[in-house]
């Protein structure tokens, strides 16, 4: 964790075809494997990740439990 950026990993579940990233409630991104890079994020500042499993066949699990994350503080580059 940077920040302005985060990763993520989760253990990946049985028939899962992708998985969806969620931020603050909103989809971010759609990732085949177990893990999600989020980048261009405020320092310090608490976002609320969570994850959903999609079979193949389009069934959707329950999302994650709720992960909160606070970036870093910025380094000081003059911004």
């Amino acid at each position: 964790m940077t920040d302005t950026s985060v990763k993520l990993a989760w253990d990946a579940v049985a028939n899962a075809d992708h998985y969806e990233v969620y931020r603050d409630g909103t989809s971010i991104g759609t990732r085949v494997g177990t893990s999600y890079s989020d980048s261009g994020l405020t320092a310090e500042t608490t976002y609320t990740y969570q994850v959903k499993a999609v079979g193949a066949d389009g069934v959707e699990s329950q999302l994650s439990n709720a992960l909160e994350v606070t970036t870093s503080a910025s380094s000081g580059s003059g911004e």
